[in-house]
């Protein structure tokens, strides 16, 4: 008589029975996904993520992607220095001032670069006032938020038209929605403002004199926190798979994501019919020359002591 321990498996009772079992449902078993907690802002550049997490681009690339909205970049920087976010929806500035701080941040991909077919930022003029070109526009009031990617930009483009940054007085009016409630009452010459508040702005009367879409610049980031690089480079090749697969998806058919825009985003409602969803580049970080561009206004405006190298600020 054969030792239990030389017994062939398939000789053991039931044990045809546990294979059948094993077999059936080991494919439907779901494994535990790497959670990301995702800072994001309400705008239109953050359409991609929005979508992967909707049709599960995310989740097909094992990650259980949590977005989490908040209303300005500094609450978003709080709670990312506070250890609440894994990464977040920003900019090139205050990703390197993020580093600058001691963050352990760097950048995965451009989430928007400036598109000869479709403008995201454009200084606009009130209504009535008569201002309808930058020769016009000099020495009068422009209202932005400093030190952010709207100052930059209206300094980009003052730089493309080959004038310096005090050609317009510049006026600090952090909050959107009251910039442009003091431009459409004429009680600010002018102001540099996103869309989709600049066609909002336009549909009222605002002329648009100069706008992003002959510039070649970065505008807006997605980045994530490096702490999470010691589980290997897998977890940020699987994030910008599913977002590249996201942004794909989007290119096919922008317009067919207006709704999700419209519910989840701060989107103004009068200008559903003229509002263009744009179309997304495809997954790359951005170029050192913005990065450098970046770091350079940073220091000229003393709010970056030295330079960062690229290598410390992307993810390669």
């Amino acid at each position: 008589m054969k030792s239990p321990q030389n017994r062939p498996l398939n000789k053991w009772p039931g044990y045809s029975l546990y294979l059948f079992i094993l077999l059936l449902f080991v494919p439907h078993m779901s494994f535990a996904k790497d959670v990301l907690r995702f800072g994001v802002l309400p705008v239109v550049d953050t359409l991609p993520l929005l979508v992967g997490q909707d049709i599960g681009t995310f989740s097909d690339q094992g990650i259980d992607l949590e977005l989490v909205s908040f209303q300005s970049a500094l609450e978003r920087d709080a709670a990312l220095q506070a250890g609440k976010l894994d990464g977040y929806f920003g900019d090139i500035l205050n990703t390197l001032l993020l580093i600058q701080s001691g963050q352990p941040v760097k950048i995965l991909t451009t989430a928007f670069h400036t598109h000869p077919d479709h403008r995201m930022f454009g200084i606009a003029s009130a209504p009535g006032s008569g201002i309808e070109s930058m020769q016009q526009l000099k020495g009068k009031d422009v209202a932005i938020s400093r030190a952010t990617i709207i100052e930059y930009v209206l300094d980009v483009l003052l730089r493309s038209l080959a004038r310096p940054s005090d050609y317009v007085t510049k006026q600090e009016i952090k909050k959107m929605p009251i910039r442009l409630q003091l431009l459409l009452s004429s009680q600010i010459s002018a102001a540099l403002l996103p869309e989709p508040l600049l066609t909002l702005a336009e549909s009222k009367g605002a002329h648009v004199i100069k706008d992003d879409r002959r510039l070649d610049v970065c505008l807006t980031v997605l980045a994530m926190d490096m702490t999470h690089a010691s589980a290997g480079p897998d977890l940020f090749e699987r994030f910008l798979k599913a977002y590249g697969a996201a942004v794909a998806k989007i290119n096919q058919n922008p317009e067919a994501f207006k709704e999700t825009v419209i519910e989840r985003t701060r989107f103004p409602m009068p200008v559903k019919d003229l509002y263009r969803v744009p179309m997304f580049p495809e997954t790359a970080p951005p170029a050192e020359k913005d990065i450098m561009a970046t770091q350079d206004w940073l220091m000229q405006h003393g709010l970056l002591k030295k330079k960062i190298p690229y290598g410390q600020v992307v993810f390669q």
